[in-house]
């Protein structure tokens, strides 16, 4: 057959993905494995070219080279009990910390960090379409966005920077499989302020980790990234809200910061557990709470941004942004 004449289908592709020992090693346990429920996958290579511009007899270019790769892309996918977790670590950046409940409930902590701790970074195993597999790894998240709203599921969005990427016959279907629990969805959701609760419509969390990638995180001789250093944290926090009070407008004129958590909740795991996942954001400022009049038919409706902050700065227990998950895996 020619190229072209066959036509391959994106849904019998699958995405896996493990931790890395070491910055930028594929992780070659294919039992480890964690299969991921994918919406969207657009993890692709790309090699710079210079077309030379010398002066020659033609007025086309007559040379070219090729530089630096560039491996990333963005996924797209549910927030899950047991499959998101080493997404969150690899955009949080920090050391993942594992307690026992009660047989069968597990509670992982999930700390923001510099990419320093035993999760150094991620590998990924991606088959697209129903034979050609390719090996990403060295891979972290450089902004990483969780988002919910009234009517659909929890969702992650992960933009990953990797080191390198191959090609290779390494087809792991026959070991991946997808656990019989569902992804969270707004009916298990819950928002505190100041250990408050209150009703939204809908949030996003952003944690951008300004990661670096350009020549300064390159090397002669290579044309793949040597390091991928974080540069400084920024969180962005926003929920949508009814307009029914001036507490808000108060808070925002006033300074006032509180801490800020988002709590979702699923199926039962013991009698005293259940899957369960949890952002703590501790120290929040109110930056835009006013609201518009933006039709006669409609409710309103407040898009409220937060400024969020490390709590206990020059601190080693001071954090902007933390994860807890529930479920019933024993470790990662």
């Amino acid at each position: 057959m020619g190229i072209g004449d066959k036509a391959e289908a994106s849904v019998r592709s699958y995405v896996a993905m493990d931790r890395e020992v070491t910055y930028g090693t594929y992780t070659t346990n294919t039992t480890a494995l964690t299969a991921v429920e994918a919406l969207s996958c657009s993890f692709k290579t790309n090699i710079k070219s210079i077309k030379l511009p010398a002066i020659t007899t033609n007025r086309g270019f007559s040379r070219r080279v090729m530089t630096d790769k560039e491996v990333g892309g963005t996924l797209e996918t549910y927030g899950h009990p047991n499959e998101s977790i080493l997404v969150l670590v690899s955009g949080l950046g920090g050391a993942l910390s594992t307690t026992t409940l009660s047989t069968g409930a597990y509670s992982h902590v999930l700390n923001a960090g510099n990419f320093g701790s035993s999760i150094p970074s991620v590998c990924f195993n991606v088959r697209k379409g129903s034979a050609q597999t390719w090996r990403y790894s060295g891979g972290r998240v450089n902004t990483l966005k969780l988002s919910a709203e009234v009517g659909d599921m929890l969702k992650i969005s992960a933009d990953y920077i990797f080191k390198d990427s191959t090609q290779v016959s390494d087809d792991q279907s026959a070991n991946l499989s997808l656990t019989s629990h569902i992804p969270f969805s707004f009916e298990g959701g819950a928002f505190t302020y100041s250990g408050v609760s209150e009703k939204i419509t809908g949030f996003e969390l952003s944690i951008n980790n300004n990661l670096v990638s350009d020549k300064n995180a390159r090397a002669l001789g290579q044309n793949t990234l040597q390091v991928l250093p974080a540069l400084r944290r920024d969180v962005e926090f926003k929920i949508t809200q009814r307009m029914d009070t001036t507490t808000t407008w108060t808070r925002f004129t006033s300074g006032t910061n509180a801490a800020a958590q988002l709590v979702f909740t699923g199926a039962t795991l013991t009698a005293a557990n259940t899957n369960k996942l949890t952002i703590d954001l501790p120290k929040v400022f109110y930056q835009t709470p006013d609201v518009e009049l933006s039709s006669p038919d409609e409710i309103l409706m407040s898009d409220i941004n937060y400024d969020v902050v490390v709590d206990a700065p020059h601190t080693s227990t001071g954090y902007d942004v933390k994860v807890t998950v529930i479920n019933d895996v024993t470790t990662y």
